[in-house]
């Protein structure tokens, strides 16, 4: 009687979480270009105005379109962190040290490709206080010595 009782408890918690976690994972990347996005636009005067940061803030614009369409709000955040909780477990941390990796590349005077950058990336120079390639040398002499 024992075990039917524990088996019985352990699938009614495990029924409490969501067999599917793929709508909480879109919404948590969505929130998460949406987060990036916003920094970006803080620092933007900072970074070289190239494609690779219009198209960072274009995705992080549509992302906030798409999360305003589903009433985004605190309750849901907490339901969606909630069930995403032991979900990929230390990619927080990954995504802290590789922007730290890169802050510090940029602070020691790697230059951003307008064209080419990543989010990722430009939100590390955003943060290592980056201003992109000087403004008389084109993105491809980027490296090249004067």
């Amino acid at each position: 009687m024992r075990q039917t009782l524990d088996n019985r408890l352990a699938r009614a918690t495990r029924a409490e979480l969501p067999r599917d976690l793929t709508a909480l994972r879109h919404r948590a990347l969505l929130r998460a270009r949406a987060a990036v996005s916003a920094l970006l636009r803080q620092c933007s005067g900072r970074l070289h105005p190239g494609g690779a940061l219009a198209g960072a803030l274009a995705l992080g614009e549509a992302a906030a379109v798409e999360l305003a369409a589903i009433a985004d709000g605190a309750e849901l955040r907490h339901r969606d962190e909630a069930g995403l909780a032991h979900d990929h477990l230390g990619v927080e941390e990954a995504f802290a040290e590789r922007v730290q990796s890169m802050m510090r590349q940029y602070h020691e005077g790697r230059e951003v490709d307008p064209v080419n950058a990543s989010p990722a990336e430009l939100l590390g120079a955003c943060l290592a206080g980056g201003a992109g390639n000087p403004p008389d040398r084109s993105p491809g002499e980027a490296g090249t010595a004067d």
